[in-house]
Protein backbone atom coordinates (compact mmCIF):
# COMPACT_ATOMS: atom_id res chain seq x y z
CA UNK A 1 0.00 0.00 0.00
CA UNK A 2 2.71 2.42 0.63
CA UNK A 3 4.46 1.67 -2.74
CA UNK A 4 1.26 2.23 -4.26
CA UNK A 5 1.11 5.78 -2.68
CA UNK A 6 4.31 6.66 -3.47
CA UNK A 7 3.94 5.57 -7.04
CA UNK A 8 0.87 7.49 -7.42
CA UNK A 9 2.99 10.53 -6.29
CA UNK A 10 5.63 9.91 -8.50
CA UNK A 11 3.98 9.28 -11.77
CA UNK A 12 4.07 11.39 -14.47
CA UNK A 13 6.22 13.91 -11.97
CA UNK A 14 9.38 15.24 -14.11
CA UNK A 15 11.42 18.39 -13.93
CA UNK A 16 14.29 19.74 -15.98
CA UNK A 17 16.70 21.71 -13.72
CA UNK A 18 17.23 23.93 -16.58
CA UNK A 19 13.53 25.40 -16.90
CA UNK A 20 12.89 28.37 -15.36
CA UNK A 21 10.10 27.51 -13.84
CA UNK A 22 11.20 24.66 -11.85
CA UNK A 23 9.35 23.34 -8.17
CA UNK A 24 10.74 24.74 -4.90
CA UNK A 25 13.59 23.34 -3.79
CA UNK A 26 11.38 21.05 -1.08
CA UNK A 27 9.21 20.04 -3.54
CA UNK A 28 12.36 18.92 -5.63
CA UNK A 29 13.97 17.31 -2.43
CA UNK A 30 11.19 14.92 -1.80
CA UNK A 31 10.91 13.33 -5.45
CA UNK A 32 14.70 12.90 -5.36
CA UNK A 33 13.95 11.13 -1.98
CA UNK A 34 11.50 8.95 -3.74
CA UNK A 35 14.03 8.70 -7.05
CA UNK A 36 16.65 7.57 -4.32
CA UNK A 37 14.27 5.17 -2.46
CA UNK A 38 13.14 3.52 -5.74
CA UNK A 39 16.52 1.79 -6.41
CA UNK A 40 16.72 -1.78 -6.31
CA UNK A 41 17.49 -3.25 -2.76
CA UNK A 42 19.96 -5.24 -4.58
CA UNK A 43 21.21 -6.57 -7.75
CA UNK A 44 19.21 -10.05 -7.18
CA UNK A 45 15.68 -8.65 -6.69
CA UNK A 46 12.96 -6.36 -7.45
CA UNK A 47 11.81 -5.39 -4.29
CA UNK A 48 12.97 -1.68 -3.58
CA UNK A 49 14.24 -0.02 -0.84
CA UNK A 50 11.48 2.08 0.28
CA UNK A 51 9.36 -0.62 0.26
CA UNK A 52 11.57 -2.76 2.27
CA UNK A 53 12.15 -0.21 4.90
CA UNK A 54 8.82 0.54 4.78
CA UNK A 55 7.61 -2.95 5.46
CA UNK A 56 10.30 -3.66 7.68
CA UNK A 57 8.71 -0.41 10.07
CA UNK A 58 5.13 -1.62 9.54
CA UNK A 59 6.46 -5.41 11.22
CA UNK A 60 8.02 -3.29 13.62
CA UNK A 61 4.85 -1.17 14.95
CA UNK A 62 2.49 -4.43 14.05
CA UNK A 63 4.66 -6.66 16.32
CA UNK A 64 5.60 -4.20 18.96
CA UNK A 65 9.02 -4.80 18.39
CA UNK A 66 11.74 -3.14 20.76
CA UNK A 67 14.34 -0.98 19.07
CA UNK A 68 17.35 -3.20 19.63
CA UNK A 69 15.45 -6.26 18.17
CA UNK A 70 14.76 -4.26 15.17
CA UNK A 71 18.63 -3.80 14.86
CA UNK A 72 19.72 -7.27 15.47
CA UNK A 73 16.97 -8.07 12.78
CA UNK A 74 18.33 -5.83 10.51
CA UNK A 75 21.96 -6.87 11.07
CA UNK A 76 21.08 -10.92 10.20
CA UNK A 77 19.14 -9.98 6.89
CA UNK A 78 22.17 -7.12 5.93
CA UNK A 79 24.39 -10.43 6.51
CA UNK A 80 21.94 -12.98 4.34
CA UNK A 81 21.61 -11.13 0.96
CA UNK A 82 24.60 -9.35 -1.26
CA UNK A 83 27.08 -7.45 0.22
CA UNK A 84 26.23 -4.64 -2.28
CA UNK A 85 22.78 -3.85 -0.80
CA UNK A 86 21.28 -0.76 0.35
CA UNK A 87 19.94 -1.36 3.38
CA UNK A 88 19.60 0.87 6.37
CA UNK A 89 21.75 -0.93 8.93
CA UNK A 90 19.55 0.01 11.62
CA UNK A 91 16.48 1.68 13.06
CA UNK A 92 17.97 5.29 12.92
CA UNK A 93 18.93 5.41 9.42
CA UNK A 94 15.83 3.65 8.33
CA UNK A 95 13.41 6.58 10.32
CA UNK A 96 16.16 8.97 8.74
CA UNK A 97 14.89 7.45 5.36
CA UNK A 98 11.07 7.24 6.18
CA UNK A 99 10.51 10.95 7.77
CA UNK A 100 11.84 12.44 4.46
CA UNK A 101 8.50 11.54 3.39
CA UNK A 102 6.98 14.18 5.35
CA UNK A 103 4.51 11.83 7.31
CA UNK A 104 5.88 13.00 10.82
CA UNK A 105 3.19 12.53 13.76
CA UNK A 106 3.30 14.66 16.94
CA UNK A 107 2.40 13.49 21.08
CA UNK A 108 0.39 15.55 22.54
CA UNK A 109 0.56 14.90 26.49
CA UNK A 110 -3.45 15.03 27.61
CA UNK A 111 -5.00 15.69 31.17
CA UNK A 112 -5.43 12.06 32.61
CA UNK A 113 -9.27 13.12 32.96
CA UNK A 114 -9.73 14.29 29.43
CA UNK A 115 -9.72 18.09 30.53
CA UNK A 116 -7.14 19.99 28.06
CA UNK A 117 -4.01 18.99 26.23
CA UNK A 118 -0.19 20.33 27.38
CA UNK A 119 0.00 21.80 23.68
CA UNK A 120 0.54 25.16 22.25
CA UNK A 121 0.66 28.24 25.52
CA UNK A 122 -0.12 25.09 27.53
CA UNK A 123 2.84 22.97 26.58
CA UNK A 124 4.80 24.07 29.76
CA UNK A 125 1.99 23.40 32.53
CA UNK A 126 2.73 20.12 34.78
CA UNK A 127 -0.49 20.16 36.21
CA UNK A 128 -4.37 20.30 34.52
CA UNK A 129 -5.62 23.84 34.90
CA UNK A 130 -9.28 22.72 35.34
CA UNK A 131 -8.77 19.41 37.53
CA UNK A 132 -5.45 19.99 39.25
CA UNK A 133 -4.03 16.30 38.00
CA UNK A 134 -0.46 16.19 37.20
CA UNK A 135 0.73 15.38 33.81
CA UNK A 136 2.95 13.02 34.69
CA UNK A 137 2.49 9.30 36.09
CA UNK A 138 3.01 9.51 39.44
CA UNK A 139 4.74 7.44 42.07
CA UNK A 140 5.75 6.57 45.59
CA UNK A 141 9.20 7.54 46.86
CA UNK A 142 11.00 5.85 49.70
CA UNK A 143 9.52 8.19 52.12
CA UNK A 144 5.22 7.29 50.65
CA UNK A 145 5.42 10.98 48.88
CA UNK A 146 4.11 11.05 44.92
CA UNK A 147 6.45 12.33 42.78
CA UNK A 148 6.51 12.77 38.74
CA UNK A 149 7.64 10.33 36.57
CA UNK A 150 8.80 12.12 33.04
CA UNK A 151 6.46 9.84 31.61
CA UNK A 152 3.05 11.29 30.75
CA UNK A 153 -0.31 10.11 32.14
CA UNK A 154 -2.01 10.28 28.72
CA UNK A 155 -0.80 10.76 25.27
CA UNK A 156 -2.52 11.91 21.54
CA UNK A 157 -1.03 10.95 18.39
CA UNK A 158 -1.46 13.93 15.99
CA UNK A 159 -0.88 13.69 12.67
CA UNK A 160 -0.52 17.28 11.10
CA UNK A 161 -3.35 17.61 8.33
CA UNK A 162 -1.50 20.70 6.16
CA UNK A 163 1.73 18.30 4.98
CA UNK A 164 -1.20 15.44 4.16
CA UNK A 165 -2.90 17.84 1.99
CA UNK A 166 -0.05 19.50 0.21
CA UNK A 167 1.11 16.02 -0.54
CA UNK A 168 -2.54 15.28 -2.35
CA UNK A 169 -1.05 17.87 -4.43
CA UNK A 170 2.12 16.42 -5.58
CA UNK A 171 -0.24 13.92 -7.55
CA UNK A 172 -0.65 15.02 -11.08
CA UNK A 173 -3.71 12.52 -10.89
CA UNK A 174 -4.82 13.42 -7.61
CA UNK A 175 -4.02 17.39 -8.12
CA UNK A 176 -6.12 17.06 -11.15
CA UNK A 177 -9.26 15.39 -9.99
CA UNK A 178 -9.20 17.58 -6.93
CA UNK A 179 -10.30 20.06 -9.91
CA UNK A 180 -13.07 17.74 -10.88
CA UNK A 181 -16.16 18.91 -9.11
CA UNK A 182 -15.64 22.61 -10.69
CA UNK A 183 -15.23 20.68 -13.97
CA UNK A 184 -18.58 18.55 -13.93
CA UNK A 185 -20.50 21.81 -13.21
CA UNK A 186 -19.69 22.90 -16.57
CA UNK A 187 -20.64 19.54 -18.68
CA UNK A 188 -23.57 17.40 -18.66
CA UNK A 189 -24.28 17.55 -14.90
CA UNK A 190 -28.16 18.10 -14.15
CA UNK A 191 -28.41 20.91 -11.35
CA UNK A 192 -31.74 18.54 -10.05
CA UNK A 193 -29.47 15.53 -9.35
CA UNK A 194 -27.10 15.26 -6.18
CA UNK A 195 -24.67 12.73 -7.26
CA UNK A 196 -21.49 14.37 -5.12
CA UNK A 197 -21.52 16.88 -2.23
CA UNK A 198 -20.98 19.50 -4.33
CA UNK A 199 -24.72 19.23 -5.08
CA UNK A 200 -25.12 19.29 -1.38
CA UNK A 201 -26.97 22.76 0.55
CA UNK A 202 -23.87 22.94 2.65
CA UNK A 203 -21.07 23.30 -0.06
CA UNK A 204 -23.48 25.94 -1.48
CA UNK A 205 -23.43 27.45 1.62
CA UNK A 206 -19.88 27.49 2.29
CA UNK A 207 -19.42 29.01 -1.44
CA UNK A 208 -22.27 31.78 -0.93
CA UNK A 209 -20.58 32.80 2.72
CA UNK A 210 -17.00 33.23 0.94
CA UNK A 211 -17.17 33.87 -3.12
CA UNK A 212 -13.34 34.05 -3.00
CA UNK A 213 -12.98 30.56 -1.36
CA UNK A 214 -15.63 29.06 -4.01
CA UNK A 215 -13.49 30.77 -6.88
CA UNK A 216 -10.49 28.45 -6.67
CA UNK A 217 -11.20 25.37 -7.62
CA UNK A 218 -8.21 23.88 -5.40
CA UNK A 219 -9.75 24.83 -1.97
CA UNK A 220 -10.36 21.78 0.13
CA UNK A 221 -13.58 20.94 2.02
CA UNK A 222 -12.83 18.49 4.04
CA UNK A 223 -14.77 16.00 6.18
CA UNK A 224 -14.16 14.52 9.80
CA UNK A 225 -15.22 11.25 10.81
CA UNK A 226 -14.30 9.70 14.37
CA UNK A 227 -14.64 6.18 15.72
CA UNK A 228 -13.32 3.46 18.35
CA UNK A 229 -11.21 0.46 17.38
CA UNK A 230 -8.87 -2.17 19.61
CA UNK A 231 -5.62 -2.29 17.87
CA UNK A 232 -4.54 -5.42 18.91
CA UNK A 233 -5.48 -8.65 20.86
CA UNK A 234 -3.30 -8.36 23.57
CA UNK A 235 -5.30 -4.81 23.95
CA UNK A 236 -8.76 -6.48 23.97
CA UNK A 237 -8.02 -9.12 26.48
CA UNK A 238 -6.48 -6.85 29.44
CA UNK A 239 -8.10 -3.94 29.52
CA UNK A 240 -11.31 -2.09 28.82
CA UNK A 241 -9.45 1.00 27.13
CA UNK A 242 -9.64 1.21 22.95
CA UNK A 243 -8.58 3.28 20.55
CA UNK A 244 -10.13 6.41 19.37
CA UNK A 245 -9.35 7.30 15.80
CA UNK A 246 -10.38 10.38 13.57
CA UNK A 247 -10.68 10.40 10.27
CA UNK A 248 -10.54 12.87 6.78
CA UNK A 249 -11.99 12.40 3.65
CA UNK A 250 -11.41 14.84 0.91
CA UNK A 251 -14.88 15.40 -0.58
CA UNK A 252 -13.31 17.11 -4.05
CA UNK A 253 -11.96 13.54 -5.28
CA UNK A 254 -14.57 12.08 -7.74
CA UNK A 255 -14.31 8.63 -5.43
CA UNK A 256 -14.54 10.46 -2.35
CA UNK A 257 -15.95 8.50 -0.32
CA UNK A 258 -13.51 5.47 -0.86
CA UNK A 259 -10.45 4.62 1.24
CA UNK A 260 -7.78 6.23 -1.26
CA UNK A 261 -9.82 9.89 0.02
CA UNK A 262 -9.04 9.34 3.99
CA UNK A 263 -6.46 9.72 6.22
CA UNK A 264 -5.82 9.35 10.19
CA UNK A 265 -6.00 12.76 12.29
CA UNK A 266 -5.30 11.59 15.14
CA UNK A 267 -5.13 8.45 17.46
CA UNK A 268 -4.89 8.01 21.35
CA UNK A 269 -5.94 5.40 23.89
CA UNK A 270 -9.04 6.64 25.49
CA UNK A 271 -11.60 5.03 28.20
CA UNK A 272 -14.00 8.26 28.11
CA UNK A 273 -11.98 11.11 26.23
CA UNK A 274 -14.23 14.29 24.79
CA UNK A 275 -14.03 15.20 21.05
CA UNK A 276 -13.82 18.92 21.84
CA UNK A 277 -10.55 18.02 23.54
CA UNK A 278 -8.88 16.40 20.08
CA UNK A 279 -10.11 19.29 18.39
CA UNK A 280 -8.37 22.10 20.06
CA UNK A 281 -5.21 20.55 18.13
CA UNK A 282 -6.80 20.83 14.82
CA UNK A 283 -8.07 24.21 15.53
CA UNK A 284 -5.09 25.84 15.13
CA UNK A 285 -4.41 24.25 12.04
CA UNK A 286 -8.00 24.86 10.55
CA UNK A 287 -7.19 28.36 11.04
CA UNK A 288 -3.71 28.33 9.08
CA UNK A 289 -5.48 26.49 6.68
CA UNK A 290 -8.27 29.18 6.17
CA UNK A 291 -6.26 32.03 5.68
CA UNK A 292 -3.86 30.00 3.42
CA UNK A 293 -0.37 28.04 3.25
CA UNK A 294 2.20 28.04 0.02
CA UNK A 295 1.60 24.44 -1.69
CA UNK A 296 2.71 22.99 -5.36
CA UNK A 297 0.80 21.93 -7.81
CA UNK A 298 2.31 19.59 -9.82
CA UNK A 299 -0.60 19.58 -12.54
CA UNK A 300 -0.54 23.50 -13.03
CA UNK A 301 3.48 23.07 -11.91
CA UNK A 302 2.94 26.63 -9.80
CA UNK A 303 2.86 27.59 -6.34
CA UNK A 304 -0.88 28.54 -5.06
CA UNK A 305 -2.13 29.29 -2.22
CA UNK A 306 -3.86 26.42 -0.54
CA UNK A 307 -6.92 26.61 1.77
CA UNK A 308 -9.62 24.45 3.26
CA UNK A 309 -12.63 24.58 5.11
CA UNK A 310 -14.03 22.08 7.83
CA UNK A 311 -17.56 21.18 6.35
CA UNK A 312 -18.91 18.04 7.14
CA UNK A 313 -18.73 15.86 10.46
CA UNK A 314 -20.00 12.02 9.71
CA UNK A 315 -20.14 10.01 13.03
CA UNK A 316 -22.21 6.97 14.72
CA UNK A 317 -23.84 8.10 17.64
CA UNK A 318 -21.49 6.45 20.20
CA UNK A 319 -18.94 8.60 18.41
CA UNK A 320 -21.02 11.71 18.33
CA UNK A 321 -20.78 11.70 22.11
CA UNK A 322 -17.29 11.21 22.47
CA UNK A 323 -17.02 14.11 19.52
CA UNK A 324 -19.59 16.33 21.07
CA UNK A 325 -19.87 15.59 24.60
CA UNK A 326 -23.54 14.88 24.30
CA UNK A 327 -24.57 12.14 26.82
CA UNK A 328 -25.96 9.29 24.19
CA UNK A 329 -27.26 7.06 27.32
CA UNK A 330 -30.33 7.29 29.09
CA UNK A 331 -33.90 8.84 28.34
CA UNK A 332 -32.52 11.88 26.45
CA UNK A 333 -29.40 10.36 24.52
CA UNK A 334 -31.23 11.84 21.08
CA UNK A 335 -29.11 14.63 20.05
CA UNK A 336 -32.38 16.07 17.79
CA UNK A 337 -35.06 15.42 20.19
CA UNK A 338 -33.13 15.88 23.38
CA UNK A 339 -36.16 16.48 26.70
CA UNK A 340 -38.77 16.62 23.82
CA UNK A 341 -37.94 13.11 23.81
CA UNK A 342 -40.36 9.91 23.90
CA UNK A 343 -37.80 7.25 24.86
CA UNK A 344 -39.20 4.89 27.62
CA UNK A 345 -37.92 2.39 29.42
CA UNK A 346 -38.83 -1.65 29.10
CA UNK A 347 -40.76 -3.33 31.75
CA UNK A 348 -38.14 -6.80 32.13
CA UNK A 349 -34.99 -5.43 30.73
CA UNK A 350 -35.10 -1.76 32.55
CA UNK A 351 -32.70 -0.66 29.22
CA UNK A 352 -34.37 2.55 27.87
CA UNK A 353 -35.62 1.88 24.13
CA UNK A 354 -37.18 4.44 20.92
CA UNK A 355 -39.12 1.74 19.79
CA UNK A 356 -42.59 3.95 18.32
CA UNK A 357 -40.65 6.71 18.89
CA UNK A 358 -40.79 7.86 15.20
CA UNK A 359 -44.41 7.47 14.50
CA UNK A 360 -44.89 11.27 15.59
CA UNK A 361 -42.55 12.34 12.51
CA UNK A 362 -45.75 11.10 10.33
CA UNK A 363 -47.90 13.72 8.52
CA UNK A 364 -50.69 14.99 11.14
CA UNK A 365 -53.26 12.31 9.29
CA UNK A 366 -51.83 9.41 8.59
CA UNK A 367 -53.27 6.44 8.95
CA UNK A 368 -50.34 4.44 10.94
CA UNK A 369 -50.49 7.31 14.10
CA UNK A 370 -54.10 5.62 14.70
CA UNK A 371 -53.36 2.25 14.43
CA UNK A 372 -53.05 0.40 17.81
CA UNK A 373 -52.11 -2.57 16.55
CA UNK A 374 -49.15 -2.00 14.09
CA UNK A 375 -46.70 -0.95 16.81
CA UNK A 376 -47.07 -0.85 20.72
CA UNK A 377 -50.98 -2.46 21.23
CA UNK A 378 -53.48 0.55 22.24
CA UNK A 379 -51.32 3.23 21.48
CA UNK A 380 -52.04 6.15 19.38
CA UNK A 381 -50.09 8.72 18.40
CA UNK A 382 -51.29 12.08 18.62
CA UNK A 383 -47.68 14.05 19.26
CA UNK A 384 -46.29 16.19 16.67
CA UNK A 385 -42.95 16.10 14.82
CA UNK A 386 -40.31 17.18 17.32
CA UNK A 387 -38.73 21.16 16.66
CA UNK A 388 -35.15 21.31 16.31
CA UNK A 389 -33.66 23.98 18.75
CA UNK A 390 -31.54 26.81 17.32
CA UNK A 391 -28.02 27.45 19.08
CA UNK A 392 -30.20 30.00 20.87
CA UNK A 393 -32.56 27.85 22.83
CA UNK A 394 -29.83 25.40 23.46
CA UNK A 395 -27.29 27.57 24.92
CA UNK A 396 -30.22 28.89 27.17
CA UNK A 397 -31.15 25.38 28.43
CA UNK A 398 -27.62 24.73 29.56
CA UNK A 399 -27.69 27.91 31.43
CA UNK A 400 -30.42 27.27 33.11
Amino acid sequence: MMMDMLNDLAMGFEFDPEEDNQPPPHVQEFYRLLETGDEKLHDHTEKTVLDTVSRLMAIKSKHNISNSCFNDITELVSEVIPSDHKLPKNLYFAKKMIAGLGMKYEKIDVCPSNCMLFWWEDDKLSTCRHCGKSRYIQVKNEVGKNVDTTVPAKQLRYMPIIPRLKWLFLSMKIAKSMMWHKERRHGSHSEDVMEHPADGDAWKALDEFDPEFARNPRSVRLGLATDGFTPSVLLRAHTLAGQFSSYHTIFHLRWCLKMSSYFLRSSFQVLNIQGRISMSSYTQELKQLWTGVKAYDSYAKKEFNLRAAYLWSVHDLLAYGNFAGWSVNGRLQCPICMDDSDAYRLKHGGKYTFFDCTRRELPPRHKLRQSTTAFRKGVKVTKLPSKRKTAKEILHGIDV
